[in-house]
């Protein structure tokens, strides 16, 4: 079976957990606040552990509704 490309939206919704991680150290690199009794450099990986998995449900609802779309088998 042929590996179908991926659409736009979903390699956006993958690409947004890689950018907010490592492009943004020098945004989150520091102790306080603390949230919830966490440093924050340690707060903001945790919340990005959530929400990956939600970028990536979100990239797979994307892209089941694109094969629904065309018809494919899943």
């Amino acid at each position: 079976m042929p590996v179908k490309k991926p659409s736009l939206l979903a390699l956006l919704l993958g690409l947004i957990p890689f950018v907010a991680m490592c492009f943004s150290v020098a945004l989150w690199d520091r102790i306080d606040p603390m949230i919830l009794g966490l440093p924050f450099n340690l707060a903001w990986p945790l919340c990005w552990i959530v929400l990956t998995t939600l970028c990536m449900w979100a990239a797979y609802r994307v892209e089941s509704a694109r094969e629904k779309k065309k018809g494919g088998a899943p």
